[in-house]
């Protein structure tokens, strides 16, 4: 179990990127949901010890983070949201390569080991390409079977979807599902979809602090009777952002259709809604920018 107290971090720049964080995150997926520039990649870099907090404590099955971090670094797979590769080596002798520095000295095992990974992420048939060629879903793909190497009892990966088309996208899904049943794994993410398919546990962060956790099911249900439709003309949505707590909006077949938040009809011409987890996460937003 990772239990996140307290925590603060600050930059040199003035910017506050996390607020007293709280979290416990237990084994299986946690999807930890945000907007670009929410704290998300500094929440993730850490706890991965990448670097440390102003105040406030991680632990991992009651080891701290910041005073043990070789320790947990051996229990620790991440995959960072920009993950590069040194050019012109193969997929195999690369992760080989990475094998070593986790510490898998042992030839035999470290070569069973990268071939399964190899194998496991469906990397198999191009182990000898480089992985500079690899297309952005296969990269991710290696950068999978790179967190994945020395068997981590605590797996992060952050933004890992982003950019990908729905065939490859899938693909992650399942390989991330496979891996999520019996260890800790950190989903963090703006993309609504990837949590709700992959994660039996969320919280939403913005502006650094943690606006809302829960399970996808229960948080949903709190918007229940509550989200509205409607399909405007574009000229008049500043009229309607004005008057109505307007979640989100988006366009179907040229018209601009709202989302709006009210606990009866706001007006004729709406429509009651089934709310999702995407009217969950922008009425979070909302309110997270109406109390700043």
């Amino acid at each position: 179990m990772l239990e996140i107290r307290n925590l603060t971090k600050t930059y040199d720049n003035g910017v506050k990127a996390l607020d007293d964080v709280c979290l416990t995150i237990e084994r299986g997926m946690f999807g930890l949901l945000g907007p670009n520039g929410a704290g998300k990649s500094s929440l993730m870099r850490t706890i991965s010890t990448l670097q440390q907090a102003d105040a406030g404590t991680i632990l991992f099955d009651g080891v701290d983070v910041s005073k043990n971090p070789d320790q947990i670094r051996q229990r620790l797979g991440y995959l960072p949201q920009d993950f590069d590769v040194y050019p012109r080596i193969s997929a195999l002798d690369l992760l080989d390569h990475m094998a070593i520095l986790k510490g898998l000295d042992k030839r035999g095992e470290r070569r069973d080991s990268v071939e399964s990974l190899l194998a496991q992420t469906n990397l198999w048939d191009a182990r000898k390409k480089a992985v500079s060629t690899f297309s952005g879903g296969m990269k991710q793909r290696f950068g999978i079977a790179q967190a994945l190497l020395g068997d981590p009892d605590l797996i992060i990966v952050d933004e890992p979807t982003a950019g990908l088309d729905p065939e490859e996208r899938n693909r992650f899904h399942n390989l991330l599902a496979d891996i999520g049943e019996n260890k800790v794994v950190i989903l963090s993410t703006h993309i609504v979809d990837d949590v709700e398919e992959l994660c039996s546990k969320l919280a939403i962060l913005a502006s650094g602090k943690i606006q809302l956790i829960g399970e996808p099911g229960s948080v949903i249900d709190t918007l229940r009777d509550r989200v509205w439709r409607k399909v405007i003309n574009k000229e008049q949505l500043p009229e309607y952002q004005q008057e109505h707590q307007v979640i989100s909006t988006h366009l179907k077949s040229g018209k601009t259709v709202i989302h709006v938040l009210s606990d009866q009809q706001p007006c004729e011409g709406f429509d009651s809604l089934i709310p999702d987890l995407e009217d969950v996460y922008f009425a979070t937003l909302l309110q997270s920018r109406k109390s700043a």
